[in-house]
């Protein structure tokens, strides 16, 4: 089956297809979480938000920053894209972007950031404490290199699967 979206709606739509955008606010390599005690919603939240229709990913990362960090960014880079269930049997593309804070996150009446000590981490919305660590640590998984290739002296040949060169190959029997 292919993933085919319908037209825009406003809301969750059951076996749906959304695009959301998170942000990762990291002020001297603690990532910031924000305590939410709206009506909508409480708990410790990432800034995140569906993309509209036919919207930049980064322009609404951008907003995020502005709207619930409050402070200016250094840096706001792509870091992952992951793909999760969604509710009502949905399903969504998450976007998530790292956002570096020129100074600690303020918050707002309805958002006080916590930014979590130096390698500590906890899930957050979808997203799994390892996954959080990659993103904040810039840890990147090294692929081993390739070792060197063997002499050829320690290549040993069986004469009866390959014949020497100036042997002419044995002839085979036809089977029908």
């Amino acid at each position: 089956m292919s993933a085919y979206f319908g037209p825009p709606a406003t809301t969750f739509v059951a076996g749906g297809a959304h695009v959301a955008v998170y942000l990762l606010p990291i002020y001297n390599g603690q990532l910031a979480v924000f305590d939410v005690d709206a009506s909508q919603a409480r708990g410790r939240w990432l800034p995140w938000d569906v993309l509209a229709w036919g919207g930049n990913p980064y322009e609404l990362a951008s907003e995020l920053a502005d709207l619930w960090c409050q402070v200016p960014l250094t840096d706001l880079s792509l870091a992952d894209v992951m793909s999760y269930p969604s509710p009502e049997d949905g399903w969504e593309i998450a976007i998530v972007f790292r956002a570096e804070l020129a100074e600690p996150a303020r918050g707002d009446e309805l958002r006080t950031p916590y930014f979590f000590p130096h390698g500590q981490f906890d899930a957050i919305g979808p997203f799994d404490p390892i996954d959080l660590e990659r993103w904040v640590t810039g840890t990147v998984v090294t692929r081993p290199q390739p070792g060197p290739n063997p002499p050829a002296s320690d290549i040993i040949i069986d004469s009866e699967v390959a014949p020497a060169h100036d042997e002419p190959p044995k002839e085979k029997p036809l089977l029908f």
